[in-house]
Protein backbone atom coordinates (compact mmCIF):
# COMPACT_ATOMS: atom_id res chain seq x y z
CA UNK A 1 0.00 0.00 0.00
CA UNK A 2 2.63 2.29 1.15
CA UNK A 3 4.57 1.99 -2.28
CA UNK A 4 1.62 2.20 -4.24
CA UNK A 5 1.29 5.65 -2.54
CA UNK A 6 4.90 6.72 -3.45
CA UNK A 7 4.37 5.42 -6.85
CA UNK A 8 1.45 7.43 -7.65
CA UNK A 9 2.94 10.14 -5.58
CA UNK A 10 6.20 10.46 -7.80
CA UNK A 11 3.91 10.05 -10.98
CA UNK A 12 1.72 13.09 -10.10
CA UNK A 13 4.83 14.97 -9.11
CA UNK A 14 5.99 13.56 -12.47
CA UNK A 15 3.01 14.71 -14.81
CA UNK A 16 2.93 18.50 -13.10
CA UNK A 17 6.34 18.91 -13.27
CA UNK A 18 5.74 18.23 -17.55
CA UNK A 19 2.67 20.00 -17.49
CA UNK A 20 4.42 22.93 -16.05
CA UNK A 21 6.83 22.44 -18.89
CA UNK A 22 4.83 22.47 -21.44
CA UNK A 23 2.63 25.52 -20.18
CA UNK A 24 6.23 27.51 -19.82
CA UNK A 25 7.33 26.66 -23.52
CA UNK A 26 4.03 25.73 -25.20
CA UNK A 27 2.16 29.06 -24.20
CA UNK A 28 4.79 31.87 -25.52
CA UNK A 29 5.18 29.76 -28.61
CA UNK A 30 1.35 29.97 -28.54
CA UNK A 31 0.77 33.26 -28.66
CA UNK A 32 3.66 33.64 -30.82
CA UNK A 33 2.32 31.44 -33.44
CA UNK A 34 -1.35 33.79 -33.01
CA UNK A 35 0.42 37.33 -33.27
CA UNK A 36 2.04 35.86 -36.39
CA UNK A 37 -0.56 33.92 -38.27
CA UNK A 38 -4.35 35.68 -37.10
CA UNK A 39 -5.62 38.01 -39.90
CA UNK A 40 -8.69 40.15 -40.08
CA UNK A 41 -10.89 40.72 -43.30
CA UNK A 42 -10.27 43.78 -45.13
CA UNK A 43 -13.00 47.21 -45.79
CA UNK A 44 -14.22 46.72 -49.08
CA UNK A 45 -16.77 49.04 -50.82
CA UNK A 46 -18.16 48.10 -54.22
CA UNK A 47 -18.82 51.94 -56.21
CA UNK A 48 -21.38 51.86 -59.23
CA UNK A 49 -19.62 54.47 -62.26
CA UNK A 50 -22.09 53.73 -64.87
CA UNK A 51 -25.18 51.73 -65.91
CA UNK A 52 -26.24 49.15 -62.84
CA UNK A 53 -23.72 46.70 -61.90
CA UNK A 54 -25.00 43.42 -59.79
CA UNK A 55 -24.16 41.74 -56.49
CA UNK A 56 -25.03 38.53 -54.73
CA UNK A 57 -23.40 39.47 -51.55
CA UNK A 58 -21.41 35.66 -50.39
CA UNK A 59 -21.93 34.17 -53.72
CA UNK A 60 -25.91 33.94 -52.24
CA UNK A 61 -29.37 35.03 -51.74
CA UNK A 62 -30.64 37.71 -54.00
CA UNK A 63 -29.09 39.53 -56.95
CA UNK A 64 -28.96 43.24 -55.83
CA UNK A 65 -28.45 45.97 -58.33
CA UNK A 66 -26.46 48.18 -57.38
CA UNK A 67 -27.02 52.26 -56.97
CA UNK A 68 -24.39 54.64 -55.63
CA UNK A 69 -21.83 52.47 -53.11
CA UNK A 70 -22.12 49.14 -51.02
CA UNK A 71 -19.66 48.55 -48.06
CA UNK A 72 -18.95 46.03 -46.30
CA UNK A 73 -18.64 43.64 -49.16
CA UNK A 74 -17.59 40.09 -47.83
CA UNK A 75 -15.96 37.43 -49.30
CA UNK A 76 -17.74 35.14 -51.84
CA UNK A 77 -19.32 38.26 -53.11
CA UNK A 78 -20.01 37.95 -57.10
CA UNK A 79 -20.29 40.98 -59.25
CA UNK A 80 -21.56 41.31 -62.60
CA UNK A 81 -21.94 43.82 -65.28
CA UNK A 82 -23.87 44.31 -69.02
CA UNK A 83 -23.04 45.68 -71.75
CA UNK A 84 -23.42 49.74 -70.20
CA UNK A 85 -22.22 48.86 -66.30
CA UNK A 86 -19.38 49.72 -65.02
CA UNK A 87 -18.01 49.27 -61.39
CA UNK A 88 -14.99 49.37 -58.63
CA UNK A 89 -14.11 46.91 -56.00
CA UNK A 90 -11.79 49.05 -53.07
CA UNK A 91 -10.05 47.19 -50.99
CA UNK A 92 -8.91 48.92 -47.92
CA UNK A 93 -6.36 48.21 -45.17
CA UNK A 94 -8.42 47.30 -42.21
CA UNK A 95 -6.52 49.53 -39.72
CA UNK A 96 -8.01 53.26 -38.95
CA UNK A 97 -6.74 55.22 -41.57
CA UNK A 98 -8.47 54.37 -45.31
CA UNK A 99 -5.48 53.21 -46.87
CA UNK A 100 -6.08 51.83 -50.51
CA UNK A 101 -4.48 47.89 -50.93
CA UNK A 102 -6.37 47.31 -54.32
CA UNK A 103 -8.56 48.64 -56.63
CA UNK A 104 -10.58 46.75 -58.91
CA UNK A 105 -11.91 48.55 -62.10
CA UNK A 106 -14.69 45.90 -63.72
CA UNK A 107 -15.52 46.91 -67.11
CA UNK A 108 -19.34 46.20 -69.07
CA UNK A 109 -19.78 42.57 -69.89
CA UNK A 110 -17.58 40.90 -66.57
CA UNK A 111 -17.93 38.59 -63.90
CA UNK A 112 -15.80 38.65 -60.44
CA UNK A 113 -15.96 37.22 -57.93
CA UNK A 114 -13.97 38.25 -54.41
CA UNK A 115 -12.93 35.54 -52.85
CA UNK A 116 -10.62 36.56 -50.09
CA UNK A 117 -9.36 39.80 -48.55
CA UNK A 118 -7.20 39.29 -45.20
CA UNK A 119 -4.87 41.33 -43.53
CA UNK A 120 -2.80 40.70 -40.39
CA UNK A 121 -4.48 41.49 -36.98
CA UNK A 122 -1.29 42.29 -35.98
CA UNK A 123 2.09 44.73 -36.03
CA UNK A 124 4.11 41.88 -35.14
CA UNK A 125 3.19 39.65 -38.35
CA UNK A 126 5.51 39.17 -41.37
CA UNK A 127 2.50 37.85 -43.42
CA UNK A 128 0.99 40.22 -46.61
CA UNK A 129 -2.27 41.65 -46.93
CA UNK A 130 -3.78 39.33 -49.52
CA UNK A 131 -6.39 39.31 -51.75
CA UNK A 132 -8.04 36.49 -54.03
CA UNK A 133 -10.04 37.72 -57.39
CA UNK A 134 -11.58 34.78 -59.33
CA UNK A 135 -12.39 36.84 -62.99
CA UNK A 136 -14.43 34.23 -65.00
CA UNK A 137 -15.20 36.81 -68.06
CA UNK A 138 -15.25 40.26 -69.62
CA UNK A 139 -12.30 43.07 -68.87
CA UNK A 140 -10.52 44.14 -65.37
CA UNK A 141 -7.95 46.02 -64.38
CA UNK A 142 -6.73 45.35 -61.36
CA UNK A 143 -4.18 48.14 -59.09
CA UNK A 144 -2.17 46.91 -56.08
CA UNK A 145 -0.30 48.79 -53.17
CA UNK A 146 1.57 48.34 -50.12
CA UNK A 147 0.22 49.52 -46.42
CA UNK A 148 1.63 50.03 -43.47
CA UNK A 149 5.57 48.96 -44.43
CA UNK A 150 3.56 45.48 -45.68
CA UNK A 151 3.25 44.23 -49.45
CA UNK A 152 0.15 43.44 -50.94
CA UNK A 153 -0.37 40.13 -53.22
CA UNK A 154 -3.35 39.56 -55.25
CA UNK A 155 -3.99 35.95 -56.62
CA UNK A 156 -6.27 36.21 -59.50
CA UNK A 157 -8.07 33.22 -60.99
CA UNK A 158 -9.64 32.94 -64.16
CA UNK A 159 -11.03 29.58 -66.73
CA UNK A 160 -7.17 29.37 -67.55
CA UNK A 161 -4.45 30.69 -65.55
CA UNK A 162 -3.83 31.32 -62.06
CA UNK A 163 -1.31 34.66 -61.43
CA UNK A 164 0.50 36.00 -58.54
CA UNK A 165 0.37 40.17 -58.89
CA UNK A 166 2.55 42.20 -56.92
CA UNK A 167 2.71 45.50 -56.16
CA UNK A 168 1.72 47.76 -59.91
CA UNK A 169 -1.00 47.55 -62.17
CA UNK A 170 -2.45 44.91 -64.41
CA UNK A 171 -4.96 44.19 -66.70
CA UNK A 172 -6.91 40.84 -67.26
CA UNK A 173 -9.21 39.99 -70.75
CA UNK A 174 -11.23 36.35 -70.53
CA UNK A 175 -12.63 34.87 -73.14
CA UNK A 176 -14.18 32.00 -73.96
CA UNK A 177 -11.24 29.92 -74.64
CA UNK A 178 -8.23 31.77 -73.36
CA UNK A 179 -7.49 34.73 -71.03
CA UNK A 180 -5.33 37.27 -71.37
CA UNK A 181 -2.99 38.76 -68.77
CA UNK A 182 -1.03 42.54 -69.40
CA UNK A 183 1.55 44.01 -67.37
CA UNK A 184 1.44 47.64 -67.54
CA UNK A 185 3.90 48.17 -63.94
CA UNK A 186 5.03 46.03 -61.47
CA UNK A 187 5.47 41.90 -61.74
CA UNK A 188 3.56 39.03 -61.93
CA UNK A 189 3.81 35.23 -61.63
CA UNK A 190 1.63 33.28 -64.06
CA UNK A 191 0.56 29.97 -64.21
CA UNK A 192 -1.19 27.84 -66.86
CA UNK A 193 -3.84 24.80 -66.51
CA UNK A 194 -0.61 22.23 -67.09
CA UNK A 195 0.91 24.25 -64.73
CA UNK A 196 3.54 25.86 -66.66
CA UNK A 197 5.12 28.89 -65.48
CA UNK A 198 6.11 32.46 -66.52
CA UNK A 199 7.30 35.81 -64.86
CA UNK A 200 5.87 38.97 -66.70
CA UNK A 201 7.55 42.25 -65.92
CA UNK A 202 6.50 46.19 -66.89
CA UNK A 203 4.79 46.67 -70.67
CA UNK A 204 4.59 42.60 -70.58
CA UNK A 205 1.82 40.11 -71.20
CA UNK A 206 0.89 36.37 -71.83
CA UNK A 207 -2.00 34.64 -73.26
CA UNK A 208 -3.19 31.05 -71.54
CA UNK A 209 -5.46 29.09 -73.66
CA UNK A 210 -8.14 26.24 -73.11
CA UNK A 211 -5.87 23.60 -74.37
CA UNK A 212 -2.33 23.15 -73.16
CA UNK A 213 -0.37 25.18 -75.14
CA UNK A 214 3.18 26.97 -73.96
CA UNK A 215 3.08 30.41 -72.61
CA UNK A 216 4.97 33.20 -74.47
CA UNK A 217 5.83 36.53 -72.81
CA UNK A 218 4.54 39.23 -75.49
CA UNK A 219 4.98 43.03 -75.72
CA UNK A 220 2.00 44.86 -73.94
CA UNK A 221 1.07 48.02 -75.29
CA UNK A 222 3.74 50.75 -74.90
CA UNK A 223 3.04 53.65 -72.78
CA UNK A 224 4.18 57.05 -74.04
CA UNK A 225 3.42 59.05 -71.25
CA UNK A 226 5.82 58.93 -68.39
CA UNK A 227 5.27 59.22 -64.43
CA UNK A 228 1.18 58.81 -64.87
CA UNK A 229 1.26 58.14 -61.27
CA UNK A 230 2.64 61.40 -60.00
CA UNK A 231 5.48 60.27 -58.23
CA UNK A 232 7.17 63.56 -56.96
CA UNK A 233 8.72 65.73 -57.69
CA UNK A 234 6.31 66.14 -60.74
CA UNK A 235 7.92 69.02 -62.45
CA UNK A 236 10.70 66.38 -63.67
CA UNK A 237 8.08 64.78 -66.47
CA UNK A 238 5.29 67.48 -66.16
CA UNK A 239 4.95 71.01 -66.66
CA UNK A 240 2.83 73.05 -64.48
CA UNK A 241 0.98 75.72 -65.74
CA UNK A 242 -1.57 78.71 -64.62
CA UNK A 243 -3.51 80.88 -66.95
CA UNK A 244 -6.28 83.13 -67.63
CA UNK A 245 -6.57 84.37 -64.34
CA UNK A 246 -9.11 86.62 -63.46
CA UNK A 247 -8.69 86.67 -59.77
CA UNK A 248 -6.42 85.75 -56.92
CA UNK A 249 -5.69 83.09 -55.83
CA UNK A 250 -4.44 81.50 -58.89
CA UNK A 251 -4.89 77.69 -57.51
CA UNK A 252 -2.70 74.95 -56.94
CA UNK A 253 -1.09 71.58 -58.67
CA UNK A 254 0.72 69.26 -56.27
CA UNK A 255 1.82 65.83 -55.99
CA UNK A 256 0.31 64.26 -52.99
CA UNK A 257 -1.28 60.85 -51.77
CA UNK A 258 -4.73 60.03 -51.20
CA UNK A 259 -5.88 57.07 -49.74
CA UNK A 260 -2.20 55.87 -50.07
CA UNK A 261 -1.95 56.27 -54.03
CA UNK A 262 -0.09 59.01 -55.49
CA UNK A 263 -2.17 61.48 -57.42
CA UNK A 264 -1.97 65.18 -58.50
CA UNK A 265 -4.82 67.59 -57.13
CA UNK A 266 -5.61 70.71 -59.29
CA UNK A 267 -7.11 72.98 -55.91
CA UNK A 268 -8.55 76.55 -56.11
CA UNK A 269 -10.88 78.02 -53.48
CA UNK A 270 -12.02 81.64 -54.98
CA UNK A 271 -14.23 83.79 -57.20
CA UNK A 272 -13.64 84.59 -61.08
CA UNK A 273 -12.26 82.21 -63.85
CA UNK A 274 -8.81 80.40 -63.68
CA UNK A 275 -7.52 77.40 -65.67
CA UNK A 276 -4.22 75.90 -63.88
CA UNK A 277 -3.20 71.88 -65.20
CA UNK A 278 0.06 70.21 -66.24
CA UNK A 279 1.19 69.37 -69.62
CA UNK A 280 3.40 66.36 -71.35
CA UNK A 281 5.48 67.02 -74.26
CA UNK A 282 5.19 63.76 -76.42
CA UNK A 283 6.47 63.98 -80.17
CA UNK A 284 5.81 60.30 -81.06
CA UNK A 285 4.57 59.48 -84.54
CA UNK A 286 1.69 57.13 -84.30
CA UNK A 287 1.10 56.04 -87.94
CA UNK A 288 2.57 52.41 -87.32
CA UNK A 289 0.36 51.99 -84.43
CA UNK A 290 -3.43 50.76 -85.30
CA UNK A 291 -4.70 51.14 -81.11
CA UNK A 292 -4.38 54.30 -78.86
CA UNK A 293 -6.04 54.64 -75.48
CA UNK A 294 -6.17 57.18 -73.20
CA UNK A 295 -6.48 55.76 -69.92
CA UNK A 296 -6.68 57.52 -66.43
CA UNK A 297 -8.49 57.68 -62.96
CA UNK A 298 -10.50 60.86 -61.56
CA UNK A 299 -11.75 61.85 -58.78
CA UNK A 300 -13.70 65.31 -58.40
CA UNK A 301 -13.94 66.32 -54.81
CA UNK A 302 -16.14 69.36 -55.27
CA UNK A 303 -16.76 72.72 -57.65
CA UNK A 304 -18.78 75.65 -57.97
CA UNK A 305 -20.10 75.64 -61.25
CA UNK A 306 -22.84 73.39 -62.35
CA UNK A 307 -22.08 71.14 -65.07
CA UNK A 308 -18.97 72.62 -67.19
CA UNK A 309 -20.25 76.21 -66.53
CA UNK A 310 -22.16 77.95 -68.90
CA UNK A 311 -20.50 77.22 -72.77
CA UNK A 312 -19.17 73.87 -71.32
CA UNK A 313 -15.40 74.59 -70.96
CA UNK A 314 -14.98 75.29 -67.05
CA UNK A 315 -14.50 71.68 -65.90
CA UNK A 316 -12.84 70.72 -62.71
CA UNK A 317 -11.05 67.92 -64.85
CA UNK A 318 -10.41 68.50 -68.55
CA UNK A 319 -8.19 66.25 -70.82
CA UNK A 320 -6.46 67.92 -73.90
CA UNK A 321 -4.70 65.88 -76.58
CA UNK A 322 -2.45 68.25 -79.30
CA UNK A 323 -2.03 66.37 -82.33
CA UNK A 324 -1.16 66.14 -86.28
CA UNK A 325 -2.85 64.40 -88.74
CA UNK A 326 -1.91 62.83 -91.86
CA UNK A 327 -2.29 65.82 -93.61
CA UNK A 328 -0.20 67.90 -91.18
CA UNK A 329 -3.09 69.91 -89.67
CA UNK A 330 -3.33 71.03 -86.38
CA UNK A 331 -6.57 69.45 -84.15
CA UNK A 332 -7.26 68.89 -80.57
CA UNK A 333 -9.43 66.34 -78.74
CA UNK A 334 -11.02 67.15 -75.55
CA UNK A 335 -12.53 65.03 -72.84
CA UNK A 336 -13.76 66.83 -69.54
CA UNK A 337 -15.33 65.83 -66.57
CA UNK A 338 -17.92 66.91 -63.77
CA UNK A 339 -19.93 66.14 -61.04
CA UNK A 340 -21.97 68.93 -60.10
CA UNK A 341 -25.85 68.40 -62.02
CA UNK A 342 -25.60 71.19 -65.08
CA UNK A 343 -28.49 73.41 -65.46
CA UNK A 344 -30.90 73.89 -68.53
CA UNK A 345 -28.63 76.70 -69.18
CA UNK A 346 -25.16 75.26 -69.04
CA UNK A 347 -23.88 74.31 -72.61
CA UNK A 348 -23.15 70.57 -72.78
CA UNK A 349 -20.80 69.35 -75.48
CA UNK A 350 -20.36 65.78 -76.50
CA UNK A 351 -17.08 65.55 -74.62
CA UNK A 352 -18.40 66.29 -71.16
CA UNK A 353 -19.49 63.64 -68.55
CA UNK A 354 -20.92 63.62 -65.38
CA UNK A 355 -19.17 61.38 -63.27
CA UNK A 356 -20.04 60.66 -59.59
CA UNK A 357 -18.64 62.96 -56.83
CA UNK A 358 -16.29 61.35 -54.38
CA UNK A 359 -15.09 58.29 -55.66
CA UNK A 360 -13.04 57.06 -58.08
CA UNK A 361 -14.02 56.99 -62.03
CA UNK A 362 -11.85 55.24 -64.27
CA UNK A 363 -12.01 56.13 -68.14
CA UNK A 364 -10.88 54.91 -71.55
CA UNK A 365 -10.92 56.72 -74.07
CA UNK A 366 -11.68 53.97 -77.25
CA UNK A 367 -9.17 53.81 -79.93
CA UNK A 368 -8.11 57.13 -80.30
CA UNK A 369 -7.37 56.57 -84.10
CA UNK A 370 -11.23 55.90 -84.81
CA UNK A 371 -12.41 58.71 -82.66
CA UNK A 372 -10.12 61.71 -83.70
CA UNK A 373 -11.44 63.74 -86.10
CA UNK A 374 -9.07 62.79 -88.59
CA UNK A 375 -6.30 59.73 -88.56
CA UNK A 376 -3.52 61.14 -86.45
CA UNK A 377 0.13 61.24 -87.54
CA UNK A 378 2.18 62.63 -84.48
CA UNK A 379 0.80 63.13 -80.84
CA UNK A 380 2.49 66.71 -79.54
CA UNK A 381 1.29 67.05 -75.89
CA UNK A 382 -1.11 65.91 -73.23
CA UNK A 383 -3.00 68.13 -70.87
CA UNK A 384 -4.65 67.52 -67.87
CA UNK A 385 -5.97 70.60 -66.34
CA UNK A 386 -9.09 72.13 -64.27
CA UNK A 387 -11.03 75.37 -65.09
CA UNK A 388 -13.52 77.03 -63.53
CA UNK A 389 -13.52 78.97 -60.10
CA UNK A 390 -13.32 76.91 -57.12
CA UNK A 391 -12.42 73.14 -57.63
CA UNK A 392 -11.16 70.29 -55.37
CA UNK A 393 -10.51 67.35 -57.91
CA UNK A 394 -8.03 64.74 -57.85
CA UNK A 395 -6.06 62.46 -61.39
CA UNK A 396 -3.55 59.37 -61.42
CA UNK A 397 -2.99 56.43 -62.93
CA UNK A 398 -2.46 58.28 -66.56
CA UNK A 399 -1.41 56.14 -69.40
CA UNK A 400 -1.76 56.36 -73.36
CA UNK A 401 -0.78 53.24 -74.32
CA UNK A 402 0.02 52.15 -78.32
CA UNK A 403 -0.27 49.10 -79.71
CA UNK A 404 0.98 47.99 -83.57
Amino acid sequence: MIRTRERFACLTLLVSFLLCIGTAIGTPLGVRYFLRNARVDQKVTLEQQRGTPRMQRGGQGEIIALVGVAVGVTRGTVVTTGATDQGALTLYDPGDEPIVLSQVQIYADSAVTLLRARSPRFNASPLTHEVALSVTEGRVRISVAPAGGRPTIVELQTPHLTASLNEGSYEVRVHSNFSELAVRDGDAQVTALNEETVDLGPSQRTIAQSESTTLRVLSAERNLLTNGQFQPPISDSWEVYQRDIQQEPAGTVEATTLEGRSVARLHRSGFGHVEIGIRQSIEYDVRDFASLVFHLNVQIRSQSLTGCGSLGSECPIMVRIDYKDTSGTDRVWYHGFYSAEATPSNLTPEWDEQIPAGTWFAFDSGNLIELFQEPPALIKTVTLYASGHSFDAFITDVELLAQE
